[in-house]
């Protein structure tokens, strides 16, 4: 290892150990797949589109073109970003608009939502919401559900 050829190889490869990625455990915690879904009971309007409905007031973020962010589950209003999913679709079902964003997320027990509309308007932070898992959608293995607006009056 005196010769200069053996020292130049040896520290190629150090430089190549170091380059190389870490470990995924050692970098950052495992993301799977997730689904965040939102059932909006009374802020959404009905379209004509192939999106059947919208956020509307406070809501007005939730639409296509949006993006949702998941930060910690926590009460804190600064709670760390974890994940940005994208609008997947929308839906109106027996009155009630359902919306889905898929996104890659660490496992945890609960997150706080925001939604990002197509402007880059903010809606308020929801939250924290329990986070369950999935064993049954091939490539999502926990959902997020978000309940917000007010139940219809019978």
């Amino acid at each position: 290892m005196n010769s200069p050829r053996a020292l130049v190889y040896f520290g190629a490869a150090l430089a190549l150990a170091g380059a190389a990625p870490m470990g995924q455990s050692a970098a950052q915690p495992e993301t799977v797949g997730t689904a965040v879904n939102v059932v909006i009971h009374a802020s959404f309007e009905q379209t004509s589109d192939a999106d059947q409905c919208v956020g509307a007031g406070a809501l007005a973020a939730v639409r296509r073109g949006s993006s949702v962010i998941l930060l910690e589950g926590s009460v804190s209003p600064d709670a760390p970003k974890v994940a940005v999913g994208q609008f997947f679709r929308s839906r109106l079902n027996d009155g009630i608009c359902q919306v889905l964003y898929i996104t890659s997320a660490p496992v945890m027990g609960s997150f706080n939502v925001q939604f990002v509309g197509p402007d880059g308007g903010l809606s308020s932070v929801f939250g924290p919401n329990p986070a369950e898992p999935v064993t049954d959608q091939p490539g999502i293995q926990q959902v997020v559900h978000i309940d917000v607006g007010f139940a219809p009056q019978p």
